[in-house]
């Protein structure tokens, strides 16, 4: 039976951390092993998340586009190439997205003046070199045709006080179309989804999350594996270390607070770096089959940012908790069992 040792020293974290360091430099070879496994648990992870990320980005952001190319084909149809033209804007609500995008691709297509009025002040209007804000009564004046943008706060709004259409053709690309009291119809620039249509939409999104959640599982089980596997390797095949430390007095506790405190060095530095790594490498994978501005242009780097720290988060916890139980199995071994291990 193992005799208890009275008065051991009970020493601090700041020599812990100093026999962790002092054995990575030691074992620099297996301890980088042990931090390539931590890597690359967390960059096939990180990979995963932002191919996800970048694809859902490039979807939106090639919908936009192409949504915005169809605007601008039937705004021609109606009026003609706008190319040297001005074009006059009234805004009843605040701008979308798709909206402001195709200002900017009037603007690009070398329109000669954007004439911007609104009906409701407190909505910000577009920006731009040809942009002139105008009294609605003279948003017409010298222009090939009258777009009605912006979304309503309500279904149904009255058309403003002193706006004379003059006759130019008369577009709309949101819910102003439905606008009361409008001299004439208006031609919807924006198609909107049929019912059956829109239920399409909303069971592809389902689906895309049903795959998107599969995917995401098997990472995480592949990360959680892999760094396992390192960590429980790290520590199992240093038993006979554990042993000559608990000969020299070391108690339990001082040998776990020193796994632990490697474990955690290890996996904060491998899960940085495999995060990196696994962003970065499928970052340039996605620019090569999409394009670098496409990617850029409709990644949520927001977005990206949380999946990396998600990520690291994830990489750390795992290396702490792959070398708990062997920490403290080894650390309850007696010291000639541990002496005597070949691991």
């Amino acid at each position: 039976m193992e005799r208890q040792i009275h008065n051991q020293v009970h020493l601090p974290n700041r020599v812990a951390l100093q026999v962790v360091l002092q054995g990575i430099r030691v074992r620099f070879g297996r301890s980088l092993v042990t931090l390539s496994g931590v890597a690359l648990g967390v960059a096939f992870l990180m990979s995963i998340f932002t191919g996800q990320a970048i694809k859902a980005g490039v979807r939106q952001e090639e919908t936009l586009r192409n949504e915005v190319g169809r605007m601008v084909g039937f705004l021609t149809v109606e009026v003609g190439p706008v190319a040297g033209r001005a074009i006059a804007v009234v805004q009843v609500g605040p701008l979308d997205e798709l909206e402001n995008r195709l200002l900017r691709r009037l603007e690009a297509g070398d329109v000669a003046a954007i004439r911007w009025a609104t009906v409701d002040p407190s909505a910000a209007g577009p920006t731009g070199v040809r942009v002139e804000r105008v009294a609605p009564a003279d948003a017409t004046d010298g222009a090939i045709g009258l777009i009605l943008m912006g979304q309503p706060a309500a279904a149904a709004w009255t058309w403003p006080a002193g706006l004379d259409d003059r006759g130019v053709p008369l577009t709309a690309t949101g819910k102003a179309l439905a606008a009361v009291g409008a001299p004439r119809p208006a031609v919807a620039l924006r198609r909107e989804l049929t019912a059956d249509e829109a239920a399409e939409v909303a069971a592809d999104a389902r689906r895309a999350r049903f795959r998107t959640g599969w995917i995401v599982t098997i990472a995480l089980l592949v990360t959680v594996i892999g760094i396992a596997n390192a960590m429980l390797m790290s520590v199992t095949e240093r038993f006979r270390e554990i042993g000559t430390m608990k000969c020299l007095g070391a108690l339990g506790s001082f040998i776990r607070r020193v796994f632990l405190i490697e474990s955690s060095l290890i996996g904060a530095a491998g899960s940085v770096g495999g995060a990196l790594f696994g962003m970065v490498f499928s970052t340039a994978a996605y620019s090569v089959t999409y394009g670098p501005a496409l990617v850029v242009s409709g990644t949520a780097w927001a977005s990206l940012v949380l999946y990396l720290l998600f990520s690291v988060a994830v990489g750390m916890a795992l290396s702490v908790l792959a070398a708990i139980y062997p920490a403290h199995f080894a650390s309850n071994m007696a010291p000639a069992a541990a002496l005597r291990s070949n691991i």
